[in-house]
């Protein structure tokens, strides 16, 4: 028998499962037979012990095989922004399917006219603009980064530490990731000219500096390098620019729910407008309405050349794409992009119905309301728990970072991991991550009711004490 340090990855987590004490019948059964037959990746691992089967949802909540009930502060990671069964989709896609059209390849239909449309009237930006529609997010970020570089006749793409893109070959190098990188060999993105950077994560400021000066100097370092002439990116004093774009998330969504200090986007644009690259805005997560406005880059009024949306267009199906300015699109052929399902008709009439509903409900008034209740409430916790170190809050976009100590900072590793555990234990899901693994993202439907707001607050708030009294802060 394989000792632990020769086991398999898989193996690894089967004995995990397998000894783990607080599980349900039907949860250890199913996640064991799942662990057999089928490679899950790592990424349901690492949110907790071990991840739910969850069977069935309705509104902010959630139900796994067992029957437990959970208030869901995950939503696909920002796919289920209306929440779970809203009867209007079903009936969009029931009425779609049956006296309509589900798909036919990659050809125009009355749905996606609609939608495409749609999307140039709700993205910033007073100028033409051309939409192309694909399926992921790895999928339209690829698509902004393939039409930036032809667009441009340039290769070089900025990206940030701390940033996820997608991980397929073409978006993998332009994702802050080392452990997802370290399956690709070569990685031909990564390899291919791309250029990272310190992400304004202000509470940790990159430089050293304090929380306001870390903008001014995550900016400056990029300025510096794109004006030195001695970097592959350019050469000012020449007339020449390598750089293609700069793709960026408003907020870092995977890294932790991380907002940057105002001024960070517009003083994207301002690099970008000076050097001549193009300015990316990865909504994926941010965008459809979760920060309290339909894109996160809105708070600023900041206005990108290329916006890529996805996840929450689609309400459980998949939906994404691109829209960007339209003379970027001016020279590409037909046989640029082709993909059976982009722009299916049963994707975009979901999106269609997505935006109907965001609409009539007053889903983005509704998401801000929300986060103004959610912030006094956040700061009591402040007061209440020592091992909380900071918050940040926009909408219903929510993360918080817990530390040893609010002086030195350290990280609490271990106790936010114990805190996601109790919290899942107690009926509610959030997710753990950060750069340090110090960091909980909270991620519910952007129609949360107040309800399941206060009940949240109340498992979260007996999580924290019991574990900040089993590391001895209380």
């Amino acid at each position: 028998m394989a000792n632990a340090a020769e086991k398999k990855p898989f193996q690894k987590l089967l004995d995990r499962i397998e000894n783990a004490e607080n599980m349900t019948p039907g949860n250890k059964a199913g996640i064991i037979d799942f662990l057999q037959h089928e490679h899950p990746g790592d990424v349901l691992f690492t949110k907790w012990d071990y991840p739910q089967i969850i069977a069935k949802g309705k509104g902010a909540r959630i139900w796994d095989v067992d029957g437990k009930e959970y208030i869901d502060c995950i939503t696909g990671m920002s796919s289920m922004n209306l929440g779970h069964s809203d009867k209007r989709i079903a009936e969009a896609m029931y009425d779609q399917y049956m006296n309509q059209l589900d798909n036919w390849f990659d050809f125009p239909t009355p749905e996606r006219l609609k939608l495409v449309n749609r999307l140039i009237d709700i993205t910033p930006g007073d100028f033409p603009k051309r939409v192309r529609l694909a399926l992921s997010g790895s999928d339209a970020v690829e698509n902004a980064i393939r039409l930036a570089r032809y667009a441009t006749k340039r290769q070089h793409i900025i990206s940030f530490y701390g940033a996820y893109h997608g991980q397929n070959s073409a978006t993998m190098g332009l994702t802050g990731s080392g452990r997802m990188t370290s399956y690709y060999n070569p990685m031909p993105s990564q390899d291919n000219c791309i250029e990272h950077f310190p992400y304004p994560y202000a509470y940790r400021n990159p430089f050293g500096g304090t929380e306001e000066e870390c903008v001014e100097q995550c900016l400056n370092l990029i300025d510096n390098m794109m004006s030195t002439g001695v970097t592959p990116m350019g050469a000012p004093d020449a007339g020449i620019c390598n750089v293609a774009a700069l793709i960026v998330e408003p907020c870092q969504s995977s890294a932790g729910y991380i907002i940057p200090p105002k001024g960070f986007l517009q003083g994207l644009r301002n690099l970008a407008d000076k050097y001549g690259f193009l300015l990316i805005f990865d909504e994926i997560q941010t965008g459809m309405g979760r920060t309290g406005k339909m894109w996160c880059c809105e708070h600023e009024g900041v206005v990108p050349d290329i916006l890529v949306f996805g996840k929450a267009l689609g309400a459980g199906i998949p939906m994404s794409g691109i829209v960007g300015k339209a003379e970027l699109f001016e020279d590409i052929d037909v046989s640029f992009i082709c993909s059976t399902y982009a722009g299916y008709a049963m994707g975009c009439r979901v999106g269609n119905t997505v935006l109907d509903i965001i609409e009539e409900d007053h889903l983005l008034e509704k998401c801000t309301a929300t986060g103004e209740y959610m912030k006094p409430k956040l700061e009591k916790l402040m007061e209440d728990h020592p091992s909380m170190g900071t918050y940040n809050i926009r909408g219903v976009y929510l993360g918080m970072e817990f530390v040893k100590d609010r002086e030195t900072k350290e990280p609490a590793k271990d106790e936010t991991h114990d805190i996601v555990n109790v919290c899942r234990d107690n009926g509610l899901l959030c997710q753990l991550n950060g750069y340090l693994g110090n960091r909980i993202s909270f991620i519910p439907p952007i129609n949360i009711e107040k309800e399941d707001v206060d009940e949240l607050f109340e498992i979260l708030d007996a999580a924290i004490t019991e574990v900040e009294k089993k590391y001895g802060y209380i």
